[in-house]
């Protein structure tokens, strides 16, 4: 019999295994701290940018309770041809996305040479490329230039902005879903040509190791998930 050909013990099987290492601990830290009041394990956003246009920049967390103008950064920015960089505190949750608005009110074109979220010592936890912005809403597009990128708005740009996705559940699940696969695949080698057909049971094999993959994407991102949700309805203490 296929490996990975569904049946009931084996996702009993499978939804057990997942869900004692979704149990398992995991430790990020919850505990939350202001932007103007960090903690010493601060993490920071840096971005090295220039504009053509005078207006604000904004960036905007999401961080279990959506995009918000408690956990939006803004600055004003005005045309140059030199760019300049910009560290901003994070706050201590799990970001789940990014949304940067190249400018708030008007059209223009922001270039970035260097985007990256960094700790207090300096290292570097992750850095954006050209690659991780998405046309999310009146972006005329992501252009490469030298040493970096530039986004374009388009022209009656009147709120453009661009979203990065932080924990995504989709990546880890295709990767693990290629690993099964490739297993199978193994798993079959040496037996005649007719194991290889395609079939209604090879199509339900493929489903069941895709499902196996998203339970244990789960359990790969679990911190984050927990967290996501502690967060989400946290609310910080009053200090009187």
């Amino acid at each position: 019999m296929d490996p990975f050909h569904p049946t009931w013990p084996r996702f009993l099987l499978a939804l057990g295994m997942t869900t004692l290492g979704f149990l398992l601990p995991q430790k990020i830290p919850l505990e939350y701290y202001s932007l103007n009041n960090p903690s010493s394990g601060l993490q920071y956003l840096e971005i090295t940018c220039a504009a053509n246009t005078t207006d604000l920049v904004k960036v905007s967390l999401d961080t279990g309770r959506h995009f918000n103008d408690f956990e939006t950064i803004r600055w004003p920015i005005s045309p140059s041809d030199v760019v300049y960089t910009y560290t901003f505190p994070l706050p201590d949750a799990p970001i789940r996305k990014l949304r940067l608005a190249p400018f708030e009110t008007k059209p223009g074109e922001l270039t970035i040479t260097n985007f990256r979220i960094i700790n207090r010592r300096g290292q570097e936890i992750r850095r954006f490329t050209k690659d991780d912005f998405q046309r999310s809403y009146q972006i005329a597009g992501v252009v490469p230039v030298a040493g970096g990128w530039k986004i374009v708005t388009n022209l009656n740009a009147t709120n453009p902005f661009s979203d990065i996705k932080l924990l995504s559940l989709t990546y880890l699940s295709l990767m693990i879903w290629i690993l099964l696969l490739a297993v199978r695949f193994a798993l079959k080698m040496g037996q005649p040509v007719s194991a290889f057909r395609f079939s209604h049971s090879a199509f339900q094999s493929i489903l069941f190791a895709a499902l196996i993959a998203v339970l244990f994407s789960a359990v790969g991102n679990r911190g984050l998930i927990k967290n996501s949700i502690h967060y989400a309805f946290y609310t910080p203490p009053v200090h009187v």
